[in-house]
């Protein structure tokens, strides 16, 4: 069986070839119950021609695997390696590992792809110099957001100490000393996502629980909060995924 891939409106679409001797004329193509894309197909059909199939149902096929992976608590494991997709910011980019010297190649995000420094293709290593990609940008960026926000609450003199941490079910906490924690994988939310969270720590400052008083305070600062925590749930599974 081979693995192929195309690229469809910057996103990786993988998918694998089996090539059947028991078929004469008829094609299959299906998503398979983990998310993988099967072509089965006669052993008469060459490479390029289900190629060119693959693109022309793209579309149905991305739509499909979506569709899956929204299922609940269904997440791709991730592998490491070169083309998969990962999250930043709410949106996909493939993985690009880069090769050659540093300084010449720098990491971050270009041409819908996400590019790490890679001198082999150990998915430990790999998933490591990811990571600390992640950080970086979420110590950047959160303080950055937490700053702006921090400025138009009511209740707040100054910015919080801000704290990152990894957090299996909580994406955020305040404790009394004033000290906002945040997930690291936040950074793979998208902006309202972190908005709220943000701003939920921030009610936190205030309201040290969640009574009605701290609820008044998110609908005073966040009014649709709801519909963004829901959005935010409904994706727990795939920004945690590691």
């Amino acid at each position: 069986m081979l693995e192929q891939e195309i690229i469809v409106a910057g996103r990786p679409l993988r998918y694998r070839v089996k090539f059947n001797r028991r078929r004469k004329t008829r094609s299959l193509i299906r998503i398979l119950p983990d998310g993988a894309v099967l072509v089965d197909v006669p052993v008469t059909v060459n490479l390029r021609q289900v190629r060119r199939w693959v693109a022309e149902q793209s579309e149905w096929l991305l739509r499909r695997r979506d569709e899956i992976e929204a299922a609940a608590g269904f997440v791709h494991p991730l592998a490491y390696r070169d083309g998969e997709a990962h999250l930043f910011l709410g949106e996909h980019y493939r993985l690009r590992l880069l090769t050659g010297r540093p300084m010449a190649q720098p990491q971050g995000i270009a041409d819908r792809a996400l590019c790490i420094h890679s001198a082999d293709s150990d998915a430990g290593r790999i998933k490591r110099r990811l990571w600390r990609w992640y950080r970086h940008q979420a110590q950047t960026l959160f303080r950055q957001r937490l700053a702006e926000l921090s400025a138009g609450v009511p209740w707040v003199d100054q910015v919080p100490a801000l704290k990152l941490r990894k957090m299996r079910r909580r994406w955020g906490s305040c404790n009394a000393r004033g000290i906002v924690t945040l997930n690291t994988h936040l950074i793979k939310a998208p902006w309202e996502c972190i908005d709220y969270v943000i701003l939920h720590e921030l009610c936190h400052l205030r309201e040290l629980n969640h009574s009605r008083r701290f609820y008044r305070l998110m609908d005073t600062v966040l009014p649709q909060w709801r519909e963004v925590k829901r959005r935010l749930d409904e994706r727990a599974d795939f920004i945690s995924n590691e």
